[in-house]
C-alpha cells in the first residue's frame, strides 16, 4: 500500500498556463520522467483535479456506470468533465498546462495552491483554498475533530471504558 499524498504548496504559472509540479510529488505520483500523462479536469468546490491515469481509472467507473444506467446528473457530470478535461504530459521540467477553460472555472489567475489530497492532486485559487480549507484555529480545534471523527467511526458500546 502506498502512503497518501499530503501537504500544500504555492505555486505560479508561467505566461503559457503551465504549471511546474513539486518535484517531491512528481515523485510520488510517478510522473518523474518527461513524458508521462496526466488528466487534468473540474473537481468539487471551484478546483481542479489532477489525476494519474491509474487514479483516473479507479476514479471514473462509478460515473460511467451511472451514464450507461442512464442517470442524468451522471450524465451531465460526464459531459462536465469532458468538456473541461484535458490530458497534457510532463515536459522534461515537470510541468503541465491548463487549459484557459480550466482555469476559469477554478478562478485561477497566475498564483495557485496545490492540494495533494490523499488519491489526487487539486488545484486552487488561494483565495478559494482558504475558504474551503481554512487554517486550523488552535490545537483544542483540532483535538474536538479528532474525537468526533473517532466517536462517529468507533461508537463507544455499553460498558466501554471512558475515552
Amino acid at each position: 500500500m502506498s502512503l497518501p499524498l499530503l501537504g500544500s504548496a504555492s505555486c505560479v504559472l508561467d505566461s503559457k498556463r503551465r504549471l511546474t509540479l513539486p518535484a517531491k510529488l512528481r515523485e510520488e505520483l510517478g510522473l518523474a520522467e518527461s513524458g508521462s500523462p496526466v488528466v487534468i479536469t473540474i473537481g468539487q468546490g471551484g478546483c481542479l483535479y489532477l489525476f494519474t491515469p491509474e487514479t483516473w481509472n479507479q476514479f471514473s467507473p462509478p460515473i460511467f456506470k451511472a451514464v450507461i444506467q442512464g442517470d442524468p446528473k451522471a450524465i451531465r457530470l460526464r459531459t462536465l468533465l469532458a468538456k473541461y478535461g484535458s490530458t497534457p504530459r510532463t515536459d522534461r521540467n515537470g510541468r503541465v498546462s491548463l487549459t484557459e477553460g480550466q482555469m476559469g472555472f477554478a478562478g485561477i489567475q497566475k498564483q495557485l495552491v496545490v492540494f495533494p489530497s490523499w488519491n489526487r492532486v487539486e488545484l486552487w485559487s488561494p483565495e478559494r483554498f482558504e475558504a474551503t480549507y481554512p487554517s486550523a484555529t488552535s490545537p483544542a480545534e483540532v483535538d474536538e475533530l479528532m474525537a468526533h471523527v473517532d466517536a462517529s467511526v468507533s461508537p463507544r458500546k455499553e460498558g466501554d471504558p471512558p475515552a
